[in-house]
C-alpha cells in the first residue's frame, strides 16, 4: 500500500473494516471471520496466493491504478532514464540494466528500446523486476 501510495490500512477488528482480503484457502474453509463479514455485508476479496505481486495487483484493481496515475514528471523521468540507457548501448555499452519498475513502465521501456532498434528483456522477480537493454547485432 505504501509503495503504491494508496490509502489502505490494515485493521484487526472486522467492525472497523471496510473490506476483507483473504486467501482462497481460508475462504474455502469458511472461517468465522468470513461468515461474519458476509453477515455484515463487508465486501470480501479473495487472493490466490500470499505474494507481493498478488497483493499489488489487487490494490491496483481496487484503487483503479493504471497508466493514467503516473504524473507527467515521473513518466518524463522514466523516458529520460531509458533514453540515457539507449544512448549508452548505442555508444558501446554491452547492456544497461534499468532500475526495477512496474509492468506498465517496463512495457514503455521495451517500446523505447524497440524504437531504437535495440533488444530488451525483463529480468528478476517482482517487485525487483527490471529491463535490460542491449544490442541485437
Amino acid at each position: 500500500a505504501n509503495r503504491l501510495e494508496v490509502p489502505a490500512i490494515v485493521v484487526k477488528d472486522l467492525r472497523d473494516a471496510q473490506a476483507l482480503v483473504t486467501l482462497r484457502s481460508y475462504y474455502r474453509k469458511r472461517q468465522r471471520v468470513i461468515t461474519d463479514a458476509e453477515a455484515r455485508g463487508v465486501p470480501i476479496y479473495v487472493l490466490r496466493s500470499n505474494t507481493v505481486v498478488q497483493m499489488e495487483n489487487f490494490l491496483r484493481d481496487l484503487f483503479h491504478l493504471d497508466a493514467g496515475d503516473y504524473s507527467d514528471s515521473s513518466l518524463d523521468a522514466v523516458v529520460r532514464e531509458t533514453q540515457a540507457a539507449i544512448e549508452a548501448v548505442l555508444h558501446g555499452e554491452r547492456w544497461v540494466d534499468l532500475p526495477p519498475a512496474s509492468a506498465y513502465i517496463r512495457r514503455l521501456q521495451h517500446q523505447l528500446a524497440r524504437q531504437a532498434n535495440l533488444g530488451s528483456q525483463s529480468h528478476g522477480r517482482e517487485p525487483h523486476r527490471r529491463v535490460r537493454i542491449y544490442r541485437t547485432r
